[in-house]
């Protein structure tokens, strides 16, 4: 009886499919990890995950790490999420915290670095050094570290591969499968021209890297003028004194 008890145990542990961490190595399913007090992490080890409550909706791949820090406060450890909908929610990630108001996006954690793909949301992204980078409906771009200038790396923000996101979103989709084709070809005509709207972007971000540029030129050549008077105020000085006694 008690190897029976045993294997029944050990099998309902193996099939389980998130499990969540409090702390004191409590463990506890996802409703208690909402209404705990202190922060509680999630590790999927099934084929995914799935949290719908009120105005948060998340979803996870196997192998991903979610922490909850607070009420409003997310953290991706490892892995892939999808969120759906957060509204007030802020997500850190190691290299950038992201908050949207509404809409979708995902996060998804690569070797050392992390792409961030806005698909209909109202996108806030500050990196770690502080910089605010906007991105729009239907691109994603990439970030990771800080640099030894202060600064994280990050990409150009590129349209979305749909050709690559597909079968990620396929795989993690709730849906039937006719809800889901739709989904699809709503955003593709929502989004528009991406191809259109990236070279208006890639526009703008080159005018505006032109016009740090000179602001830079001109800042230099106002610093030489000014190093140039003050010498020549210096030489001035000097030929007073020296033969005007």
């Amino acid at each position: 009886m008690k190897k029976f008890v045993k294997l029944f145990i050990f099998l309902l542990a193996f099939q389980m499919e998130v499990r969540v961490r409090a702390a004191g190595d409590v463990l506890l399913n996802p409703e208690s990890c909402l209404k705990a007090k202190e922060t509680c992490s999630i590790h999927v080890t099934g084929p995914a995950f799935h949290l719908s409550q009120g105005e948060l909706s998340l979803h996870a791949n196997e192998n991903s790490t979610l922490m909850r820090l607070t009420s409003h406060q997310w953290r991706l450890v490892q892995g892939t999420l999808w969120v759906e909908k957060a509204d007030g929610i802020d997500v850190e990630t190691p290299y950038a915290t992201v908050k949207a108001p509404q809409g979708q996006y995902w996060l998804l954690q690569e070797a050392n670095k992390v792409v961030i793909r806005n698909i209909d949301a109202d996108l806030e992204v500050t990196l770690r050094d502080g910089k605010k980078l906007e991105v729009p409906t239907g691109f994603e771009f990439w970030v990771s570290g800080i640099n030894s200038k202060g600064q994280n790396e990050y990409g150009m923000i590129r349209p979305i591969d749909m050709k690559e996101h597909l079968p990620l979103w396929n795989s993690m989709y709730t849906g039937t499968k006719e809800n889901f084709v739709k989904e699809v070809k709503d955003l593709k005509e929502n989004w528009g021209d991406l191809t259109e709207k990236s070279a208006f972007i890639y526009q703008k971000t080159t005018e505006r890297k032109l016009a740090a540029v000179a602001e830079e030129e001109r800042k230099a050549e106002e610093k030489r003028r000014q190093d140039a008077a003050e010498r020549q105020k210096i030489k001035n000085i000097y030929f007073q004194r020296t033969f005007e006694r």
